[in-house]
């Protein structure tokens, strides 16, 4: 399956420049710093090891569409080789040492700069040799001081280069015509010529022999393997996804563009730009857009297939784990691609009827990746009444069981499966409806946005018609973002604070506290009495011909116990009527079962704006 070759410099280079090795075109772009190039250099000077290479031989199963190295002329065969792994250091050494064009690079502050790089013989020539004997010159070769106002080296000339004693980098697998030169310019000096021959011997000639370790995979290995393998050897650099891989893949055998597809062209907004006009769906990436075609594709193939009479282990999966995405064939993807972008918008509009409007607040966005798929799958056709309250069911469980956590590809593939059979008309009712399960105590430890819980309590007060406390309009995608709606205490943090030990910090930092409030009324709240802000707030409400009291039942808080301060009555009742709510929501009953543990507390806010 693999070899393991040891190349050495030269011939490795000028197999990328022939392009008899090129990259897969997944790979990321050339992004090296230029000081991290010139250390690279003098690792290679000193002997020193800088890792071993992965190549795949081509031919095999798996095509992806290939490029040249950067700074490489254009290949006109196809490669032998990609390169997997080392294609920061192979790019870095080519360009520094074989081209004879400044090397586009960036310095540590990450401004481009175009540069040349130079051994300084005489520091070279020091034992050990010493980074400093590599310099580094912008395109213009020369060396500046007082603002660029002095020249202080100029090496535009072989001349100057002869008399700064200052050898290009890029000619040190062909330096006797510069030598050559050299000696013409010292008049053949002997001490000169010796210095020379020296430096060849102790910095050249340990470039042009240094052997690099290479992996060469056969062209027998899979898809699945290759992934893995750059994965594992990758761990310092960028993550491969199914994306990357897809890209490189459908470009060798088809028309298909991915990166275009996703982020757009010129005026033509991609993918991701129509995908995100819905706030909601801002938590969507490309590879969850890939995950929705695979499991529309896998469900459509195993429906075939038991059309066909096939049964049991003859029937394929439904799937969008990563081997499903590797072999998501390009056909698929442009069969499919329209509707379940199409899946996507239709569970935006589904998120914003059940009080989700900012990605922020999804509970889980695999879920939004599964509705995607069932909505594509069913051809994009309105729900029915009874269909809607059959997916709000499976919605709910899924966020209050909190059943998304873990294994979530199977989870997904799953509910795929169950919601569409049960949208069909079987009696059987999902598994995520089946399992889940919420305990009336999970409310005493939701205390931050990372739960899924503590969102689905959120955007169900909104479903469920909670008002503005000013305005008394009922909230909703067009007034939540315009008034600043978020997560905020209904007894302040600071009145709370004053009121211990009566009230408790693991209790006023639930959500059993909190409720979507605008940032304008939490500026009237301040730090407040709730009888203080109330008072303040039936003044604003009244003129409107509005009562408090009206607003405050919409978020399932007794008035009466607000407005006497009365914190205990207050939890345990509002803690009651969510309870209710949830149930409701989930068709099923909620464990009442007392209290929460407090060692699931976290008293950490960063997700979440602060209160005034």
């Amino acid at each position: 399956m693999f070899e393991l070759i040891q190349p050495k410099l030269p011939a490795l280079l000028n197999k990328a420049h022939e392009g008899v090795i090129q990259l897969p075109d997944f790979q990321r772009g050339w992004v090296w710093e230029e000081d991290a190039i010139a250390s690279l250099i003098a690792s290679v000077v000193r002997s020193f090891p800088i890792g071993a290479l992965l190549t795949l031989e081509t031919g095999g199963e798996i095509r992806f569409e290939p490029r040249v190295v950067e700074g490489v002329p254009t290949a006109s065969e196809e490669p032998d080789e990609l390169l997997l792994d080392g294609q920061q250091r192979v790019t870095s050494l080519y360009q520094a040492l074989m081209r004879k064009v400044a090397v586009d690079t960036r310095t540590a502050q990450g401004k481009k700069r175009r540069v040349f790089y130079y051994f300084d013989i005489k520091r070279a020539l020091e034992m050990p040799f010493p980074d400093e004997a590599i310099e580094i010159v912008d395109e213009t070769r020369t060396v500046r001081e007082d603002f660029g106002r002095k020249v202080v080296r100029d090496l535009s000339s072989s001349k100057g280069e002869y008399e700064q004693m200052r050898f290009p980098i890029n000619r040190t697998f062909d330096p006797d015509e510069w030598f050559n030169g050299w000696m013409d310019h010292w008049s053949y000096d002997k001490e000169k010529i010796k210095q020379f021959q020296s430096f060849k011997k102790t910095v050249l000639n340990p470039v042009g022999e240094y052997v690099l370790p290479m992996i060469r995979l056969g062209k027998e290995t899979t898809r699945e393997a290759v992934c893995l393998v750059f994965e594992k050897v990758n761990t310092g650099g960028k993550k491969l996804d199914a994306f990357e891989l897809l890209t490189a893949m459908f470009a060798a055998s088809s028309n298909v563009n991915l990166r275009i597809d996703w982020y757009g062209e010129k005026d033509e907004p991609g993918l991701e730009k129509q995908l995100h006009e819905f706030d909601v769906l801002n938590g969507i990436d490309r590879s969850d857009f890939l995950r929705s075609v695979s499991l529309v594709h896998t469900y459509e193939s195993r429906r075939a297939v038991e059309k066909e009479g096939g049964k049991g282990r003859e029937l394929p999966s439904v799937s969008c784990n990563h081997a499903a995405l590797l072999n998501l064939p390009a056909k698929a993807y442009e069969y499919w691609g329209d509707s379940v972008k199409q899946g996507f918008l239709n569970a935006a509009r589904f998120l914003h009827g059940h009080g989700l409007y900012w990605w922020k607040d999804v509970p889980y966005p695999a879920q939004i990746t599964a509705l995607a798929a069932i909505f594509a799958i069913r051809g994009n056709e309105p729900l029915s009444a009874a269909e809607t309250k059959k997916v709000e069911r499976w919605y709910w469980c899924g966020v209050f069981g909190e059943l998304y956590g873990s294994s979530t590809d199977t989870r997904i593939a799953n509910d795929v499966e169950d919601i569409t059979h049960w949208l069909d008309g079987t009696e059987t009712e999902p598994r995520t409806i089946t399992t889940s399960v919420f305990s009336e105590s999970r409310l005493d430890t939701l205390y931050m946005r990372v739960s899924a819980a503590y969102k689905g309590v959120h955007a169900l007060l909104m479903k469920s018609g909670a008002k503005d406390f000013l305005t008394g309009e009922r909230i909703d995608v067009a007034n939540y973002f315009s008034e600043k709606f978020d997560i905020h205490h209904i007894f302040p943090r600071n009145w709370c604070d004053n009121q211990k030990p009566a009230v408790t910090q693991d209790r006023y930092n639930t959500i059993v506290n909190k409720s979507p409030i605008s940032a304008r009324t939490n500026r009237k709240i301040g730090g407040r009495a709730p009888s203080i802000y109330c008072s303040n707030l039936d003044k604003e409400t009244s003129e409107a011909g509005i009562l408090l009291d009206d607003i405050l039942n919409s978020h399932v808080i007794q008035p009466q116990l607000l407005r006497t301060n009365n914190f205990n009555e207050f939890y345990t009742a509002r803690k009651g009527a969510l309870v209710d709510m949830i149930e409701n929501a989930m068709g099923k009953p909620a464990l009442r079962d007392g209290a929460g543990q407090p060692e699931d507390y976290d008293y950490s806010y960063s997700d979440e704006r602060e209160d005034i």
